[in-house]
């Protein structure tokens, strides 16, 4: 079941109209909120169910192990190594046979993969070691922690959360009973519907041929780079499409969860972008491995070998494919780049000019860096590793009559991306008007939710990008 689905909209629905009534009555909120995540995740995938609740048993069992016995950091490692077994079994399964071993063709046609299980056992992991850190409470309530690890709106695709950021709302005499902003979180909401349905799924539309066809005569000479720009723009638009609307369904339910991108594309470096982009799963890599395996802490040589683990099992994470490591490893290469870039002499006479010079220098850092996450977008857009070559090679091979051709000069992308920045601007200005004020800014938020049911490309209905990690 997805946000943008219909039969979600109806248990949306009936979930906030029975929340409105029982919201004063603990057992009765649990009960409910929890019945409609376990809902939401078997929608039409009933079989997949028990995997959830295994991870749900087991990690608050083992937490409450952690938090009373003598010895710890044995019961940490079972529950962390529960949680990562689990999830290799499901998504490398494939990929060590197929790479290893002579599978017959097609043998894996029917495997699949649970929903969300990667961000489901990221916050198991997150809550146990928290727990083992002594920075949380393990949580005595079976059903609360379900609930916590459960909840429909981030459980599918994030944010990965603390347990201060959400498990503790979610204890006794902690439940919200009022929603958090919800004129906001109906922005967030509306916001969310139109860059997935008008802005991301019309871009889906337009590129897909051709990165089905990257490796194939159909798109010889093909200029590959704007297309791959555009792909940049639609999985941005596309997960922070997801991010809005759970947190805004998470405000109308009283929670209010962290941000998790901040303007990504406008980063000046690559470890600027990692500030910028999924921001709760970079903190996760950053506090629970790169700071687990030594962090800056034990030399420089150290620190970079850190850097690279940290980034290449971020990519395996994402996915089952070699492709995903290549990417997690340009990344990693970038962030060492730019250490070694970092405080050197040209480094710091760039940094010291100023006025026009400064801003031509920041211009052309940030474009860099686009470029550099954009390259390695290819390995993650296209997980057969020669397609990947070969787009990149299409960024230079190519026949210049066919360079300003093609579907990616589709104006209806270029109009979705403009009426996008319209309605942002509209509703920031709004917010400072005058006496008319809120019915404008309630008018700009009801006209987005309109909008992006209007405007939606005809027979897209793409599921969003991150529900298959």
């Amino acid at each position: 079941m997805s946000f943008e689905q219909k039969p979600f909209l109806i248990l949306f629905v009936v979930v906030f109209v029975g929340w409105c009534v029982v919201r004063r009555h603990e057992r009765g909120t649990v009960a409910l909120l929890l019945g409609a995540s376990l809902l939401f995740y078997a929608h039409n995938h009933w079989f997949l169910l028990p995997i959830l609740l295994a991870y749900c048993v087991s990690n608050w069992f083992v937490a409450l192990r952690v938090e009373r016995s003598a010895r710890p950091r044995g019961w940490l490692w079972v529950g962390v190594g529960f949680n990562l077994l689990v999830l290799c079994y499901y998504k490398y399964t494939p990929l060590l046979l197929q790479s290893f071993v002579d599978v017959p063709a097609g043998a894996f046609e029917k495997w699949s993969i649970p929903y969300g299980i990667s961000f489901y056992a990221f916050t198991g992991i997150a809550y146990m070691v928290d727990v083992y850190r002594k920075t949380t409470p393990a949580e005595a309530n079976f059903w609360r922690y379900a609930l916590s690890a459960c909840f429909f709106p981030h459980l599918v695709a994030g944010p990965i959360l603390r347990p201060s950021e959400f498990l503790d709302k979610c204890r006794p005499g902690q439940l919200p009973t009022e929603p958090d902003a919800p004129g906001e979180a109906l922005w967030l909401i509306a916001r969310g519907f139109f860059k997935k349905l008008v802005v991301a799924d019309r871009i889906g539309v337009t590129i897909d041929p051709f990165f089905a066809h990257v490796n194939d005569p159909t798109t010889a000479g093909v200029w590959a780079l704007p297309y791959v720009w555009l792909y940049a723009l639609q999985i941005y638009f596309d997960f922070s499409a997801y991010t809005d609307m759970a947190r805004g369904i998470g405000m109308l339910f009283g929670y209010r969860w962290p941000e998790n991108f901040d303007r990504p594309y406008l980063a000046a470096s690559v470890t600027d972008f990692w500030r910028r982009w999924h921001i709760t799963l970079s903190r996760f890599l950053r506090d629970y491995l790169y700071i687990a395996l030594g962090g800056n802490r034990r030399g420089t040589v150290r620190t970079y070998l850190n850097l690279m683990l940290t980034m290449l099992l971020g990519g395996l994470w994402h996915g089952a494919s070699w492709a995903f490591l290549v990417w997690g490893g340009l990344h990693g290469t970038f962030l060492i780049l730019h250490r070694l870039w970092s405080g050197s002499a040209p480094e710091r006479w760039l940094s010291a000019r100023e006025g026009l010079s400064r801003a031509l220098w920041h211009v052309f850092a940030v474009a860099l860096t686009f470029h550099c996450v954009c390259l390695a977008w290819c390995f993650f857009r296209l997980t057969r590793f020669a397609d990947s070559v070969a787009c990149v090679r299409k960024w230079v091979e190519c026949d210049a009559n066919k360079m300003w051709t093609g579907p990616w000069t589709d104006p209806a992308v270029w109009l979705a991306l403009a009426l996008y920045l319209a309605l942002t601007w509209a509703a920031t200005a709004v917010r400072g008007a005058g006496g008319y004020a809120a019915g404008a800014v309630w008018g700009v938020r009801f006209a987005t939710l309109a909008l992006a049911a209007l405007l939606a490309p005809v027979g897209a209905n793409a599921a969003f990008i991150y529900f298959q990690f």
